[in-house]
């Protein structure tokens, strides 16, 4: 896949901005308002950070029970206790969307293309200028946004306004990254999590923040990590920060008060990936990934 890393970030906002413009926002709108039973969300890949938000929002919004969980789930899971199943994928024509609407609910599609088999509500959104990419970044950030803008009604200049650039400068040479998380950011380390181990940058290890405190602080000691810390400036943050400082070649502090802060900081954390990536002179859309990719991605037998 060719390496066009910087053009797609360089893109990023403006295919953003065509998106949310060109899309049809208000039938969007108006069908994520019908979801007021419990709900199945669902993604796999990037499209698993956009299923982590869309729970969020869909609870916060909706006041509804809501559970982000992967395709394979859905053979397993008992849906009876659910009324709806809200899919998330670029495609909307993949073989973890069949899995996820392998049930007797009320199927949801939010993906760049219809999928017009019986039954499916779609939430088509429009991406004319569609990115090249090993890496989801305008396919992550674009259901993002459409998310966003129906949590705040409407109000799309908040939401491209958003959009900044944002520089780090940290050593990179480090045997992992430890990163301190939890619901309120939990789409931040899914986005950290899936980018560094499909890009192969870097590994990570995510930390609920409380889960922490009994005994997984044991792992620093034992290799030479840096950390990612979510700071909400709860007390239990504070000591956190105070402590781990002793013990991580470096600690990246990344903002977050506030549910809103949520998709701002996603910014960030992909212009994080970026720098991490540049610094080993890899590039997230142009991944030299692993062969067995090619046997694996189309996989469709049981699961």
């Amino acid at each position: 896949m060719e390496k066009n890393m910087k053009e797609n970030f360089k893109k990023l906002e403006r295919r953003v901005f065509d998106s949310l413009y060109n899309s049809d926002l208000e039938k969007i709108n108006y069908e994520l308002s019908k979801l007021d039973e419990p709900t199945l969300v669902s993604g796999v890949g990037g499209s698993s950070v956009v299923s982590e938000y869309a729970s969020k929002i869909l609870s916060s919004k909706n006041k509804i029970i809501t559970r982000n969980v992967e395709p394979r789930d859905f053979k397993y899971l008992d849906t009876r206790l659910y009324s709806n199943v809200l899919s998330c994928s670029y495609s909307g024509n993949n073989y973890g969307v069949e899995l996820s609407f392998s049930n007797n609910l009320r199927h949801y599609l939010l993906a760049s293309k219809p999928n017009n088999k019986e039954g499916i509500i779609n939430l088509s959104y429009v991406c004319e200028d569609r990115e090249k990419s090993f890496i989801s970044l305008a396919a992550t950030l674009i259901p993002c946004s459409i998310l966003l803008n129906y949590y705040y009604g409407n109000d799309i200049g908040r939401v491209i306004d958003l959009s900044d650039e944002y520089d780090f400068n940290f050593d990179t040479t480090c045997d992992a990254y430890e990163i301190f998380s939890g619901y309120d950011t939990s789409t931040l380390s899914k986005y950290l999590e899936s980018t560094m181990i499909e890009s192969g940058i870097a590994i990570p290890i995510v930390h609920d923040k409380y889960s922490y405190c009994h005994g997984r602080s044991t792992l620093c000691t034992a290799y030479n990590n840096n950390a990612i810390f979510f700071d909400s400036g709860s007390e239990l943050d504070k000591l956190l920060l105070e402590e781990i400082r002793k013990y991580y070649k470096e600690v990246i502090v990344i903002k977050s008060y506030n549910f809103g802060s949520e998709y701002s900081n996603l910014i960030k954390c992909m212009y994080l990936t970026k720098y991490i990536a540049e610094s080993r002179n890899r590039d997230l859309s142009g991944v030299d990934y692993n062969p067995i990719v090619k046997k694996l991605y189309k996989y469709n037998g049981q699961v």
